[in-house]
């Protein structure tokens, strides 16, 4: 359960640009509609907790998941799987690209990412709105 919990949150982590709100519908699917881990209701109840939680909601949400789930095993497998495509992907573009920040294409890269972020982020409070 637990490799399964670090390679889903893995998958999430590594296929969302945004932070948390845009990973919310990814986790309802897998979490909730995929695999039946938990309960619909239950998940809001969690994404409720996470919200009122200080810290990242993406990194709350596992934690809430992965205590759900594993006990202290998944809450460790959660966090790293959410956290790590993030960490290495932000590393290789420092390292890769630091010398190009302002090239006009890459500039061009980032403007075209933002409206489909702000697209995620409605499609998930839609959906959850929806659901109550």
């Amino acid at each position: 359960m637990v490799i399964q919990l670090f390679w889903t949150f893995f998958k999430i982590g590594l296929f969302t640009i945004g932070g948390g709100y845009v990973m919310l519908p990814f986790i309802q699917k897998e979490v909730v509609d995929r695999h039946h881990w938990i309960e619909e209701s239950e998940f809001y109840d969690m994404i409720a907790l996470a919200q009122a939680a200080p810290g990242v909601f993406a990194i709350n949400t596992a934690i809430f998941i992965g205590h759900r789930l594993g006990g202290w095993k998944g809450i460790i497998a959660c966090i790293l799987g959410a956290a790590l495509p993030s960490i290495v992907i932000i590393l290789l573009i420092a390292m890769c690209l630091t010398g190009y920040k302002d090239h006009p294409t890459i500039e061009a890269i980032f403007r075209g990412i933002r409206p489909a972020v702000v697209a995620m982020i409605v499609a998930a409070v839609v959906r959850m709105i929806r659901n109550l």
